[in-house]
C-alpha cells in the first residue's frame, strides 16, 4: 500500500494562508468546484454536516450544508469556525456522525489512501457522500513512461514553476479501496483530456491548458484523463 508522506516533507507548499494557482491547477480547481456542486445538490444522509478533508486555504460553502475542515496544518485554517488541524488517515471525529466528505485537490496523493478512505467511511452515515479525486496513472501525458497504468506510482509533477513529488493511481485500484471500505461509485469525472496529450507532445502546461479550453466541446473519453474524480456513496 502506497505510505504517505511525512508531514514535514509537505510543510513548505501547504502550511501557507494563500496560494497563488497556475492555469493547469486553476483549471483542475474549476472544474471541481461544479462537480463537488452538482454532486451536493442533493442530501442522502441525514445529517448535514460535511467534511472538507485537506482543505488547505479553500472553503466549500455549499448551500444546505454544514462545513467541517481539517488540514495537516494550523496556518490554513486561519481562524475558521468550524475546523480542525489532524490527519485524515486518523480523524478524532466520531463514526457516522457526516452526511458528506470532499477530499479534493488530489490530496490523496500525499497520504495512505486505504487509511483515508477507512476513515470516510467511518464518519459517514449510511447513504452518505464521497467526493474524492487523486491523479491518474492512465494519463496521457505518462504513455509510455514507466508509471503509466501502474497501481501506484510516485511522479515529479510541476507546480508553479516548481516540482514536487505525489502518489499517482489506477483508476480500478481506487475503486478497489473505496468497494473494501463500504463505497459503491455512483459517478466519475475526468479532467485535463486535450492538455494531458498537448504537454505529452512537449507542449508547456500553460498552453496546454488553453488547448482544453477551447476544445471543452469535443471532449476525449475521460479514462484518458490527468485527474480522475469519484462520486461515491456509503453503501
Amino acid at each position: 500500500m502506497p505510505a504517505g508522506f511525512h508531514r514535514d516533507q509537505l510543510r513548505k507548499r501547504y502550511d501557507v494562508g494563500a496560494f497563488q494557482e497556475d492555469p493547469w491547477h486553476d483549471y483542475c480547481g474549476q472544474r471541481t468546484r461544479e462537480i463537488v456542486s452538482a454532486a451536493l445538490s442533493q442530501r442522502l444522509a441525514q445529517s448535514a454536516r460535511l467534511l472538507n478533508a485537506g482543505s488547505g486555504v479553500y472553503r466549500i460553502d455549499q448551500p444546505g450544508w454544514e462545513e467541517v475542515s481539517v488540514d495537516l496544518f494550523e496556518t490554513p485554517l486561519g481562524s475558521r469556525r468550524n475546523a480542525l488541524c489532524a490527519s485524515i488517515e486518523s480523524l478524532p471525529l466520531a463514526g457516522e456522525t457526516f452526511g458528506a466528505v470532499v477530499c479534493v485537490g488530489e490530496v490523496l496523493g500525499y497520504c495512505d489512501p486505504q487509511l483515508a478512505l477507512t476513515e470516510f467511511s467511518r464518519i459517514l452515515q449510511q447513504r452518505g457522500l464521497l467526493v474524492c479525486d487523486f491523479g491518474s496513472s492512465l494519463s496521457l501525458r505518462y504513455k509510455m513512461q514507466d508509471c503509466y497504468g501502474r497501481e501506484a506510482d510516485i511522479v515529479t509533477d510541476e507546480y508553479n514553476g516548481s516540482s514536487e513529488r505525489v502518489w499517482i493511481y489506477h483508476p480500478r485500484f481506487i475503486r478497489r479501496l473505496l468497494r473494501v471500505s463500504g463505497f459503491s461509485v455512483r459517478r466519475e469525472y475526468g479532467t485535463h483530456t486535450w492538455s494531458s496529450l498537448a504537454t505529452r507532445l512537449g507542449i508547456s502546461k500553460t498552453r496546454s491548458t488553453s488547448l482544453q479550453r477551447s476544445l471543452e466541446w469535443l471532449p476525449l473519453p475521460k479514462r484518458w484523463a490527468d485527474v480522475c474524480t469519484i462520486v461515491a456513496e456509503k453503501a
